[in-house]
This record gives C-alpha cells, structure tokens and sequence, in this order.
C-alpha cells in the first residue's frame, strides 16, 4: 500500500468505524473519469439549479433522474471506478466494496467523499469556468 502513495497526495476518511485512504487522481485520469462520472449526474443537478426558486419541489423529479441514469449505466461500474484508488488502513489492503462496507450508506458516504476529493475543484476553482468562457466564444463563431 505504502508505493501507492508515495506520488500522489492521499485522504483519508472514517467511515463506519474503519479509515480508508484514497489517493489523489492525476489530472489526466480525473479528466479521464469525467464523463463517466459526470453523465450520471449532470442531468440531475442541473435540473435542481434550474429550479433554484423552489428547489425542495424538484427533489423528486431530480432523483427520478438520477436512478434512471444509474439503471442505464452499470451502478457497479461507476463507484468501481469512483473507488478505484481507496484501500482500507484497518487491513492494509485495496478496498473491496462488497466486504469492506456494511450497508448503502457507508458506500455512498464513502463514495461521496471520494467524489468531494477528485472533483470539489470544479465547483470551488476557477479553470472549469475559464474552460467555459473560452468556449463559449468558439461556440458563438460557428
């Protein structure tokens, strides 16, 4: 486990009663991810900022969304790759989604926080919207 962190900067989280580690992904493969990631949720959270004047109503609507971009994408595949790179210090080992957490809720909590690690700086930092201000001219050109 010690190699996989060496390069990279690593979290860790506590999670129903275990620590996990997660080492941060390198640009290239956070980018790479992205879409993956990205199309299972970006449908739902746009439509919850397209109703910004009564949010709580389309909560529902929203999670409609997302379960069903979830049921045409394969779940398992998704937080395999959202956990890809998380080992659990209790045993030193890679993590094993299917015996390392207890219940839904350590896995979405798990898989929250990973999220939070590999993506916060989308919504806090400022090369997504310079990404977008270049391409919003280019998209107007054509």
């Amino acid at each position: 486990m010690t190699q996989q962190f060496n390069t990279r900067k690593s979290e860790d989280f506590a999670i129903g009663g275990k620590v996990y580690k997660s080492a941060s992904w390198s640009p290239l493969k956070a980018a790479r991810n992205l879409p993956k990631i990205g199309n299972a949720f970006a449908v739902p959270i746009s439509f919850l900022f397209s109703n910004a004047e009564d949010p709580q109503s389309a909560i529902p609507q929203a999670l409609m969304m997302l379960f069903s971009q979830l049921e045409e994408q394969d779940v398992s595949e998704l937080f395999n790759i959202i956990l890809s790179d998380v080992w659990c210090k209790t045993t030193d080992k890679k993590l094993d989604i299917e015996n390392d957490l207890e219940n839904l809720d350590e896995l979405l909590h798990l898989g929250a926080s990973v999220l939070t690690q590999h993506y916060g700086c989308i919504i806090s930092g400022k090369g997504f919207r310079q990404l977008f201000q270049v391409m919003l001219p280019i998209n107007q050109l054509a």
